[in-house]
């Protein structure tokens, strides 16, 4: 085998052994004629369950690795999406035999992985623990506990990692991007949200597992040093006694294909890029007979660093780190997709790249140049692929699996060298229309009006970040006659109680210092660790705060009417310049809501716009330096649901901090949010109130620094 790889290799690399030929490498090598490859069968049986089998035999080192794969159908999962992730997750959180603990410190033990997902499971290990871990594994496959204590833990760190989605403008790009290509009504386009979470039960696990977990529809495929004999031995042993069972199938309509170009945009306030994505589904399966025409033309394209889009985007443009765009096959529906993420100010430029580079590929011939280098690429990377043994197994299971034809993989070179640019314009005028997609933008709505020139009809959709249309985006107006103050005026009644500001200046006029204390859970390096927040403010503007972790004070802020510093466990001790003075002096005023005016602040109400399903009034709070925050008031609730502030530093950087405001509960003298998720630049951190007093005692030396 490594004798097949290194000659593959040699062919084509364009590597010549003439001591008198020169080589031109100015252009990319000639490829090659392309040899037959023997990649070589792995051995196969069936148990008498249905369970296929294939092994692979290599013996170059002690280590066995197995792969179990279910073949299902996609499934809807309507009101409990996710629900497949969620079994597969807990199928390794306890048998009936043994606990998610014990079951962990055999596998740490012996240095082996057992893993479980959606759809099968995997392990690895010396090969001195084979049956060990088969053991371990089976147990897992056919004895699944599913403990309602683990599933608690698991829900609860998923609502979490939901409620992380609205700071992440690529998740919520390709979220909301699978409803655009496929609708809600196909699996590929449902999207899971909390009360899906909260849907999912022990009971509803297990019904899932009985019902698609069966050996008739799976796949076995054993890798390393083992032979056949033994493979079967222990496939029988392990895996023999799995009932066999009729399984649904399902299938689906296909998603429309689209119709013109649709712009669709999802706000993400305080934004500085936007993450574009164009895309639609397309009628390409796995197997299709252009694939390797089209995966070389989709490299060109897109898929390569030297592609169209790269170079036009990235090298030429310098609107971004990184511009691809690919075809992908699919069991039920392939797709286009091709993306970005972009400076807000040239969101519409880039889009015009976009639409520019799908038109280069379906209308000019490719170069000699770029076909040939991405052949010699994609040659290359498959001659190593061919050194993993993991490749020959997946090799077979594809054959299989989509119904290939036996030497699909040993002809693929041959296929690839076949590949011409007449073969490459076919396949891109094909697959790919820029005048019927979807673009899609993630990002500051103050760029949404810059993109309707490139949709057909000349409205852009907006929608949430779980898919759903907000038709009011942009045509609910503002109240006539409604100011700022008066958002603010609403708000500070709303939290004190009072009907009038003059007795809400009572309530202030009372308030002569405030503690609270907050606590996280934060996890970095893999370990979980508390953190304690603990803010002190004193009338008229002294403050300090404290952030304890591991018995450590690991940040601390001090303000005492006139001087003051900070210091960081990382960066030190730093005393406040005057200009931060000046600025504490104001910004830390325990009723500075009350004295916007009277302190040069000028405020402006912006618009109406969507924080998570909230309609909230958006206002604009400039402060002396020119600074601005923007906070974000419930129109239904009257209280303040958002803040953010964006800052630019002196090299032009910019950074925006978020801090989100829920779970307002009453204290002596107003309303105080619970719960305070504060996102840094895409880094969240959620803060639960556990101590809230009011006018408490300072000692003397409390905010000397």
């Amino acid at each position: 085998m490594n004798k097949i790889i290194v000659t593959i290799a040699l062919l084509f690399t364009g590597f010549c052994f003439s001591t008198n030929a020169q080589i031109d490498r100015s252009k990319a090598p000639e490829p090659g004629i392309a040899p037959k490859i023997n990649i070589g069968t792995p051995s196969s049986f069936t148990l008498e369950n249905g369970l296929k089998v294939f092994v692979v035999e290599n013996h170059k080192l002690p280590k066995v690795s197995f792969q179990l794969t279910i073949d299902k159908d996609p499934i809807m999962e309507k009101g409990h999406v996710g629900l497949s992730s969620m079994m597969g997750d807990m199928m390794s959180a306890g048998t009936t035999t043994k606990t998610k603990q014990e079951i962990d410190e055999e596998i740490d033990f012996i240095g082996a992985t057992v893993s479980t997902y959606s759809s099968g499971l995997y392990g690895s290990c010396l090969s001195k623990h084979t049956e060990k871990v088969f053991g371990l594994a089976s147990d897992i496959l056919l004895n699944p506990a599913f403990p309602n204590e683990e599933l608690t833990k698991k829900k609860k760190r998923l609502m979490s990692s939901l409620k992380s989605l609205k700071t992440d403008a690529n998740a919520i790009s390709a979220r909301v991007g699978d409803v655009l290509k496929y609708g809600k009504n196909h699996p590929y386009g449902e999207v899971q949200t909390s009360s899906d979470v909260n849907g999912i039960t022990v009971d509803l696990c297990k019904e899932y597992y009985t019902t698609y977990f069966r050996p008739n529809i799976s796949y076995l495929v054993i890798v390393g040093d083992i032979n056949v004999e033994k493979s079967k031995v222990l496939a029988n042993k392990y895996f023999g006694s799995w009932k066999k069972a009729t399984v649904p199938t399902h299938q689906y309509k296909a998603p429309k294909k689209v119709s013109g170009v649709r712009v669709a945009f999802v706000n993400k306030p305080g934004a500085v890029q936007s993450q574009i994505s164009v895309m639609y589904p397309v009628d390409y399966k796995v197997g299709a007979p252009d694939q390797t025409s089209v995966s070389v033309m989709s490299s060109i394209f897109g898929g390569a660093f030297s592609s169209y889009l790269n170079a036009n985007l990235r090298e030429d443009k310098g609107f971004t780190y990184g511009a691809r765009g690919r075809i992908s096959p699919d069991k039920l529906i392939g797709q286009f997709s091709a993306g970005a993420s972009v400076r807000n100010e040239v969101t519409d430029s880039a889009v015009v790249e976009f639409l520019a580079e799908m038109n280069h590929i379906t209308k000019e011939p490719v170069s000699d140049e770029d076909i040939n280098r991405i052949k010699n690429n994609m040659n290359g990377d498959f001659a190593l692929s061919l050194e993993r043994s993991q490749t020959i197994a997946r090799f077979a299971l594809n054959i299989v699996r989509y119904d290939l034809p036996a030497d699909y993989y040993q002809t693929y070179l041959s296929r690839l060298q076949k590949v011409n640019k007449e073969d490459v314009m076919q396949a891109a005028q094909k697959y790919i229309d820029p005048n019927n997609c979807i673009i899609l933008v993630v990002g500051n709505k103050d760029v949404a009006q810059s993109l309707t020139k490139f949709d057909s009809d000349g409205e852009i959709e907006f929608y949430d970040i779980n898919g759903d249309p907000l038709k009011d985006e942009v045509k609910i107006p503002l109240p006539e006659g409604l100011t700022a103050k008066q958002v603010i005026n609403d708000y500070l009644m709303t939290i004190t109680g009072k009907g009038n500001m003059e007795d809400v200046a009572k309530v202030y006029k009372k308030i002569k210092g405030v503690k609270t204390v907050m606590n996280a859970s934060v996890s970095q390096g893999g370990q979980t660790f508390s953190m304690t927040m603990t803010a002190l403010a004193k009338a008229p503007n002294l403050f300090k705060m404290e952030i304890n972790a591991m018995g450590m004070v690991v940040q601390k802020e001090v303000f005492n009417g006139s001087s003051g510093g900070s210091m960081n466990m990382q960066t030190g001790k730093k005393d406040f310049s005057e200009e931060e003075i000046e600025e504490k002096k104001i910004s830390l005023l325990l009723d500075k809501e009350l004295r916007y005016e009277a302190l040069g602040y000028q405020l402006s109400l912006e618009s109406v716009e969507m924080i998570d399903d909230k309609k909230t009034y958006k206002i604009a709070i400039k402060d002396q330096s020119g600074d601005i925050t923007y906070e974000y008031y419930d129109v239904a609730s009257k209280l303040k649901v958002s803040e953010m502030k964006i800052e630019v530093s002196a090299t032009g950087e910019s950074s925006t901090v978020i801090q989100y405001f829920a779970d307002y509960q009453s204290g002596k003298y107003f309303q105080y949010p619970n719960k305070v998720t504060i996102d840094n630049n895409g880094q969240e951190l959620e803060l639960n109130l556990s101590e809230l007093e009011f006018n408490p005692k300072f000692s003397s030396d409390e905010f000397n620094w």
